[in-house]
């Protein structure tokens, strides 16, 4: 605790963050950690802590050491991106553009030799004092090991581990692959209600894109009064907000007919961009609300009834409105209703 400015932290198999969190401080003071450990083995009184510390000592090879650089470089990419995603303002369009980042980062990153990787670790490797393995990268960007006089790692080894990597990786991107496409699909079929779109789409293709979109939910929208109101909505927006179109996003437009009081004129719009809207992201809200009914109806509270359930639910969930909520005002407002005259 003396040593470590951030400490360790274990990980949870069903927390994305957890294993981030838990790579990210021991990559960054992996030297300290390193030193501790040579400290317990030198100076510990207990023979088991400095056992212990001299068996995980052993651990901390080159390979461990790339590993675990490598690891920490794709999984903060991961959970940038999945804490993004958990945003409850986020759409799907913004969704699915993120998820395209993501995917292009990592097959970015697979397509690389790791190289930097290596040099990192060969470095590290060198400061700590591990191995007497040494690294370099010649001209054509090839990198080749050089045995030292115990341990020396051989170049089928590197190819090993990039290997490994790769495989990862590749699973990554089939996950997201998988995971995503339905949310994808769905980005992609909305897609012509943005502003850029509505600015840049000919009369004919945004008829033909909301001629699709009405047939995939055509019992929550009459599709022929759809059709024609899209395209009237396009010059109605051109002419309100001409300056900000291609900027807008599908809330800005939804606030304009909401501001404009264009619900009546254009009441299929209306409802497309509410479907939009409303369509979740992740489940993650779901699984916070199951999360928070664990916390509640603990085993001291088994008798507790469902509405009461509900309610302290609701109020733990919606924990920031409930904090901002003034409890006089809710009194007041409770004696108004609940008053009775008596005649005596």
């Amino acid at each position: 605790m003396k040593t470590l400015k951030v400490s360790l932290k274990g990980h949870s198999d069903t927390r994305w963050s957890s294993k981030s969190n838990a790579i990210k401080p021991l990559s960054t003071q992996i030297k300290e950690v390193y030193g501790v450990l040579k400290n317990m083995i030198a100076n510990s009184l207990n023979a088991e802590t400095s056992s212990s510390a001299q068996s995980l000592l052993k651990n901390i090879n080159l390979t461990f050491l790339f590993y675990l650089d490598v690891w920490n470089q794709i999984l903060g990419q991961i959970d940038r991106a999945t804490k993004a995603l958990q945003i409850k303002t986020l759409t799907l369009d913004k969704a699915a553009s993120l998820i395209q980042a993501l995917k292009n980062s990592l097959q970015e990153f697979r397509n690389t030799e790791f190289e930097e990787n290596f040099t990192r670790t060969s470095t590290l490797v060198t400061t700590l004092g591990i191995t007497n393995t040494s690294m370099r990268l010649k001209k054509k960007k090839r990198l080749e090991l050089y045995e030292g006089q115990d341990d020396g790692i051989h170049i089928s080894e590197v190819q090993h581990l990039r290997i490994n990597i790769n495989n990862a990786v590749d699973v990554f991107i089939n996950q997201l692959n998988w995971r995503y496409e339905k949310l994808m699909e769905v980005a992609d079929d909305f897609g012509f209600l943005s502003g850029a779109s509505l600015y840049n789409m000919s009369t004919i293709e945004l008829k033909k894109a909301a001629m699709d979109l009405a047939m995939k939910y055509e019992k929550d929208i009459n599709g022929a009064e759809f059709i024609d109101e899209i395209s009237d909505f396009q010059n109605v927006v051109k002419s309100i907000i001409p300056d900000h179109i291609k900027s807008a996003t599908v809330i800005e437009l939804l606030q304009l007919i909401q501001d404009y009081n264009l619900k009546e004129s254009y009441p299929n719009v209306e409802i497309v961009f509410r479907i939009f809207l409303t369509m979740p992201v992740t489940a993650a809200t779901c699984e916070r609300s199951f999360s928070k009914l664990k916390l509640i109806k603990n085993y001291l509270r088994s008798t507790m009834g469902q509405e009461r359930l509900s309610n302290l639910s609701i109020l733990s969930i919606e924990n920031e409105v409930a904090g901002e909520i003034n409890f006089e005002d809710v009194i007041d407002e409770f004696a108004a209703i609940k008053s009775r005259k008596v005649k005596l």
